[in-house]
């Protein structure tokens, strides 16, 4: 597959992977010293440099998503008593005006990523995408500034802030360094988002999702793996913060209220710091684990069509008989066998690269019209096969192969339209691939009989028309 076509196939559906990810690291950094660097008098935060990376790889929705995290963060640590009265009013419940103080949590910081968000898409469409991605970044913090700053003098005025108060922001001397480092952060991970390497993992990512849903025994290990590391961090959290109460109480330490509202408030800024990281190692194992399935189906693959050799096909397909449901509504999986008419002729005439060409294009259109619904493998020569594990009626397989025909029928080798023979029955539990595969060969050849360029179905299938 060419890259761009690679790249804009993962990107519509695993911007997910990255869009997680960057949650947990701004919930992580949130909760940790990664986002805010304590200098006294002061606090250097790089909280919302995951908006800026998720603006800048992904797009306004997600960099908005991770803005409104970085708001609901910054609300909770905000809740509590020995924050300072200009921390105070992002809390709905410190500062007595729930309304105002959610806009100026979460509402700025959403904003904050949606503008963001947009400033890097006009960038990236620009003729100098990396000369843009500079200026954006650079304005990014003080974008953030003039929003909160803006929103406090409006909804809260006696706490000291207004717009103005951006001027003494870009006068500290954490500034430079600031954006030194949101510029070489964004950059790289923009630059890695366009590399081949990149690109390469998401269609495998792809591809590895496309096999874990056809065989459910990848699927448990991953599920179990995942839980585990989630259970290992929320079990940690919880007992260190059940270790605090443990030893206040053994030395005779039992804080008033208000402390005791602020430990707790604590533990679980702890707690959701841990689950942050959980999170972000879980999507670690999960991008890992199928990373390595489709390393391990690409070894055993037909090299010339991409769908599975011949030995894996078998492999999966008697995975798969054992998991097959029962029978509902004239609803059955199915095996058929394909077989090219005249290929022979076709490698004779017009030479094998254009055989060649023809199987790719006949294993196309069994990827496209068949995708996700069972396991298909070239078996040799001109020979491919397919196990429809997804329950359908003879009428949705008929309509199906219909398609497939069709599309078969579109591939001209010189003046010669394609056309092939195909033979169908139904899949159960107790027959395995190898039975499946005789008796479907035999129908095969049936077809071929017949006058080719038509499929025959077993006799079993009527028997479940009748029984239907």
């Amino acid at each position: 597959m060419h890259p761009v076509c690679k790249e804009k196939e993962a990107d519509l559906e695993y911007n997910g992977y990255l869009l997680w990810g960057l949650i947990a690291v701004e919930l992580f950094m949130s909760f940790s010293f990664l986002g805010y660097i304590h200098i006294e008098p002061i606090s250097i935060t790089f909280v919302y440099i995951p908006v800026l990376v998720a603006g800048c790889v992904l797009g306004p929705r997600e960099s908005s998503i991770v803005g409104a995290v970085f708001g609901l963060a910054s609300m909770w640590k905000a809740s509590a008593f020995y924050v300072g009265v200009g921390d105070a009013v992002f809390s709905p419940v410190m500062s007595g005006h729930p309304l105002e103080s959610i806009l100026l949590s979460v509402g700025t910081r959403t904003i904050f990523g949606l503008i963001v968000g947009l400033l890097y898409r006009t960038a990236r469409r620009s003729s100098h995408p990396l000369i843009g991605i500079v200026i954006v970044t650079s304005m990014g913090r003080t974008m953030h500034t003039v929003l909160v700053y803006g929103c406090m003098g409006m909804f809260f005025p006696e706490a000291g802030f207004d717009i103005l108060d951006t001027f003494n922001d870009i006068m500290r001397w954490d500034f430079i360094p600031f954006l030194f480092v949101a510029n070489v952060t964004v950059l790289c991970c923009y630059l890695f988002r366009k590399s081949h390497y990149m690109t390469d993992l998401l269609h495998r990512l792809h591809m590895g999702d496309e096999i874990s849903s056809i065989v459910p025994r990848y699927r448990k290990p991953l599920a179990v793996m995942t839980v585990l590391v989630l259970f290992a961090s929320v079990s940690a959290a919880l007992y260190f913060t059940n270790r605090i109460r443990t030893v206040l109480t053994e030395y005779g330490l039992e804080p008033e209220e208000r402390a005791a509202y602020d430990i707790m408030h604590l533990q679980i800024q702890f707690l959701l710091g841990m689950m942050a990281l959980a999170l972000i190692a879980i999507i670690v194992i999960i991008m890992y684990q199928k990373n390595f399935n489709y390393l391990y189906y690409e070894a055993r693959m037909d090299g010339l069509t991409g769908l599975f050799g011949r030995e894996l096909f078998f492999q999966t397909g008697n995975d798969l008989l054992r998991t097959l449901p029962a029978d509902r509504q004239g609803r059955y999986a199915c095996f058929f066998m394909l077989d090219i008419d005249d290929f022979k002729m076709i490698n004779d005439v017009y030479g094998h690269p254009a055989g060649d060409g023809v199987l790719k294009e006949v294993a196309g259109y069994m990827k496209k019209i068949f995708g996700g619904k069972g396991v298909f493998g070239r078996l040799g020569g001109d020979e491919f096969a397919g196990l429809v594990s997804q329950p359908v009626t003879k009428e949705e397989i008929e309509g199906l192969l219909n398609e497939l025909k069709e599309g078969i029928g579109r591939i001209q080798v010189g003046d010669k339209k394609t056309t092939c023979s195909i033979g169908v029955i139904p899949a159960e539990k107790e027959y395995s691939m190898e039975s499946l595969y005789k008796n479907a060969d035999r129908l095969l050849y049936e077809a071929k009989k017949k006058g080719k360029d038509r499929f025959v179905f077993g006799y079993r299938f009527e028997e479940r028309e009748g029984k239907a």
